[in-house]
């Protein structure tokens, strides 16, 4: 009888610890399922732009055997576009430039709440950016939120860019 309260405070702890166990599996279940998802996305949406892109190109050729002037069909418009993504310390806000579907550019516009020590690692990442013309670049060791950040403002800039024709 002495020990009743304690068992029963200690079943009761078990049962608790049980449901958070179960319900942190199944949120890493979903989260998991969530980044799946993702990707298979933006996989259809890379695949159906390059449809867009090689429908663009046989039209271009097809006129040009006609003799006529192509339209092109750009994916991007042109121009200047912001994009803000969260960063270890805050929000980073990044300008993208784009001229004929080219990134030319991608520049960092802030990061007031980020800590120096470890942005200056991330910041490295518009260059690879630049050069791989693709946001599918690796995050950089010992900056992974920054660098989280970076890609992030720069998928945002890109989504205000596309073309919507």
């Amino acid at each position: 009888m002495r020990y009743t309260g304690f068992l029963l405070k200690l079943l009761t702890l078990a049962a608790i610890a049980g449901t958070l166990f179960r319900y942190q599996s199944v949120a890493s279940a979903r989260a998991a399922v969530t980044a799946e998802n993702e990707a298979k996305i933006a996989a259809v949406e890379a695949a159906n732009r390059e449809i867009e892109l090689e429908n663009a190109r046989r039209r271009a050729a097809a006129a040009a055997a006609a003799g006529e002037e192509a339209e092109v069909l750009y994916y991007y418009k042109d121009g200047t576009f912001e994009g803000t993504g969260d960063g270890y310390g805050g929000p980073i806000r990044m300008a993208v430039t784009i001229e004929s579907d080219i990134l030319t550019e991608v520049k960092v516009l802030s990061h007031d709440a980020e800590d120096p020590a470890y942005f200056v690692l991330a910041e490295g990442l518009t260059d690879r950016i630049l050069s791989a013309q693709s946001t599918d670049v690796d995050a950089a060791s010992g900056a992974t939120f920054s660098s989280r950040g970076i890609i992030s403002a720069v998928e945002n800039a890109l989504k205000e860019a596309v073309n919507e024709q």
